[in-house]
Order: C-alpha cells, then sequence, then structure tokens
C-alpha cells in the first residue's frame, strides 16, 4: 500500500463525519478547511480528513461535488 500525501481542500456541500473507532459523528458546513486523501486500501475511495481522528468517505465519482482542492497542483 501506498500513502499518497494529504491535499488542502474544502468542502462544497455539506458532509457528515465519524470519529475513527466511534461511531458518532458531526455535520461540517460547506467551505470548511479539510485535508483530502486517496484510501491505500481502496482506490475508488477518499478519505476526508477534518481533524486526527475525524474523517469521512467519498467514492471517487463524488469528489469532485464535494471538495475543491486549494493547492494549485491541478494547473501541473
Amino acid at each position: 500500500m501506498s500513502y499518497e500525501p494529504l491535499r488542502p481542500a474544502k468542502l462544497l456541500i455539506e458532509v457528515e463525519s465519524k470519529y475513527i473507532g466511534f461511531n458518532v459523528g458531526r455535520k461540517h458546513r460547506a467551505g470548511k478547511k479539510v485535508k483530502v486523501q486517496r484510501s491505500p486500501a481502496n482506490p475508488g475511495i477518499f478519505i476526508i480528513w477534518f481533524g486526527k481522528a475525524e474523517v469521512a468517505q467519498v467514492p471517487a465519482l463524488r469528489l469532485a461535488q464535494t471538495v475543491e482542492y486549494t493547492d494549485d497542483q491541478s494547473k501541473l
């Protein structure tokens, strides 16, 4: 498994997260700054990090409607 670096992004829609190891979480409003990483175990899933222990999972096909990257890697 290869871990990709986290990329800064912001939410475009409201997303519900979960705390790692727990079945509870909370909702985050659009515009919140987050970090995004492709799942090393399942390449069709992206992980949105809200901190060190709070995450959400998004299918790759819905990523463009969920987050907007804030770094300039898209212009390379």
